[in-house]
């Protein structure tokens, strides 16, 4: 039945921003614009009428009968549990969709919207999978729309810019460019999909010289609420593209990045080395100069974690962005003798990230991300170390746990790039970094210990902020990609950020589907599962 799709391409340019979807929309309208006319599936028919809060069975046979079966699959193939298995988080993997859609165009994409809305049918959509959120990116009875046809990456011919679809891994993205000398800023572990990790901001081994993810993005081919596939950016729907630099999956869906291309030379240095506890110190003491001299050679870049496996361990994470071993910046980390392993060596960026991957993998288990921002600062990164050992004594018996806590920078350089086109709505200052981000995960095999390990989490974290804002060190500021669903992160922002997202998504999703009919992951009001 594929040729109820038309093959024509939407055009939006003439749209008035100002009424950009009218009161009186049309959703049977839209959808014949689509080449759908739903007339000819009985099943759509009466909902043209109606509303239906049970009408998921409804939508997935109508997209099965629309695209065919090679594009849709339900609960009884053998394609639908293999989907379903490859989920990261175990969590994740527990929930059954009524469906699995896979558009290969923006144009399916779209009348997948449509659908679902004319259905009230709620649906989810999936980059690369990699949420530790319950429902991030799967559905309990709805919609998995899995962007997996949407794969291609493309270098302008100049090299200046990059074009990559969302239904890729950043390994996938990095191999690709990886003859052409050119990379981007995007993820450090290969494994992680691109667009969550685009859109919820983006950190990079290069955003000490180039900044965030989001803040590389030229344009985006956006889906929106009412099934028009648009063009955004700084001078086309420019409140939208400031939106969506930050705002997470409440806009639209984007179908396709554009983005700056950095000059790169095929190697670089990195990778992890690992200690005991008689280098605590000193570690704590090369992370903070490191970030607080980041102006000075924008080049490096480092992750320091505490972990716990038996023994109390650290590990650093570096890179130097050129084949350089022994580079100036990183003087203070390489004298600290004592490493149990030395991984660091000279590689190329997808080894990087698929080294990365295995610290950071464990797919399959349960797993939980919780963070917080405080001032760059010595105490606050010692204080956070030994908080997190004292209170893991209460939950250390939980069952295949594996818990650590990492020290990331939000360097001068960072922050500053934060304002480039427009600026985001992420709320950093750069007058007042550089910032202390902190990471806390955990993995762990048994559903039992759920509870009590995210109380454990938000303990380290109240009482690590309670520090912060006794000494006047506290940042509102909470990074959406490694959030727990108990957090608020769009009200760390600000209130007139927050404020500002709220309007825009009134403006161009105005009955809420990014908010309503899909609910997973973080919305613009309020944690997904209310805090702790």
């Amino acid at each position: 039945m594929k040729s109820l799709v038309s093959v024509a391409a939407f055009v939006a340019g003439a749209i008035a921003q100002a009424t950009f979807e009218p009161a009186d929309f049309n959703i049977t309208e839209a959808l014949l614009d689509n080449g759908v006319n739903i007339s000819a599936i009985p099943e759509l028919a009466p909902l043209a009428e109606r509303s239906s809060l049970s009408g998921c069975s409804i939508a997935c046979n109508s997209l099965k009968l629309i695209f065919g079966s090679d594009q849709v699959e339900t609960q009884s193939e053998a394609a639908y549990s293999a989907f379903v298995v490859k989920y990261w988080s175990a969590q994740q993997r527990e929930i059954s969709p009524q469906c699995v859609f896979k558009p290969a165009k923006a144009l399916e994409l779209s009348t997948s919207i449509l659908i679902s809305r004319l259905t009230r049918c709620p649906f989810a959509v999936k980059s690369g999978g990699h949420s530790a959120i319950p429902g991030g990116s799967n559905i309990a009875g709805g919609i998995t729309i899995t962007l997996e046809k949407m794969d291609t990456t493309t270098v302008s011919p100049d090299k200046k810019t990059v074009s990559f679809q969302p239904g890729q891994t950043w390994g996938d993205v990095y191999r690709k460019l990886a003859n052409n000398n050119v990379a981007i800023i995007g993820g450090r572990v290969s494994s992680v999909g691109v667009g969550g990790l685009t859109l919820g901001g983006g950190i990079s081994f290069f955003s000490s010289s180039y900044g965030l993810a989001c803040d590389n993005v030229l344009s985006y081919e956006l889906v929106t609420a009412s099934g028009l596939v648009i063009n955004v950016s700084e001078n086309s729907f420019s409140d939208l593209y400031w939106a969506l630099r930050g705002g997470g999956n409440n806009f639209g869906i984007v179908t396709k990045f554009n983005v700056k291309a950095i000059p790169r030379a095929p190697t670089m240095w990195g990778g992890m080395r690992t200690y005991l506890d008689t280098e605590f110190s000193a570690l704590i003491d090369a992370y903070y100069n490191l970030g607080m001299n980041a102006k000075k050679d924008g080049k490096a870049h480092q992750i320091l974690s505490f972990g716990w496996g038996g023994l109390q361990v650290a590990q650093v994470e570096l890179e130097y962005a050129d084949p350089i071993s022994d580079a100036p910046i990183l003087a203070e980390y390489n004298s600290i003798e004592g490493a149990i392993q030395d991984q660091t060596a000279i590689k190329s960026l997808p080894e990087l990230t698929d080294q990365l991957d295995g610290p950071a993998g464990g797919a399959g288990l349960r797993q939980s991300f919780w963070t917080w921002t405080t001032k760059l600062d010595i105490e606050m990164a010692t204080v956070t170390k030994d908080i997190f050992f004292e209170e893991l004594n209460s939950v250390v018996d939980a069952e295949g746990l594996l818990p650590a806590v990492s020290l990331q920078v939000l360097t001068d350089p960072i922050l500053e790039q934060t304002a480039a086109r427009g600026g985001n709505p992420l709320g950093l200052n750069p007058q007042e970094g550089p910032l202390m981000l902190v990471l806390l995960a955990m993995k762990w095999t048994n559903s039992a210990d759920d509870e009590r390990l995210n109380q454990f989490a938000a303990r380290v974290k109240a009482l690590a902020m309670a520090k912060a804002k006794a000494a006047g060190k506290a940042s509102s500021y909470e990074y959406m990609n490694y959030a727990s669903p108990y957090q608020n992160v769009v009200a760390g922002y600000g209130a007139a950020n927050q404020a500002r997202l709220k309007a825009i998504s009134k403006k161009y999703d105005p009955t809420g589907v990014f908010e309503t009919l899909q609910p997973g992951y973080f919305k613009l009001d309020g944690a997904p599962w209310g805090e702790i």
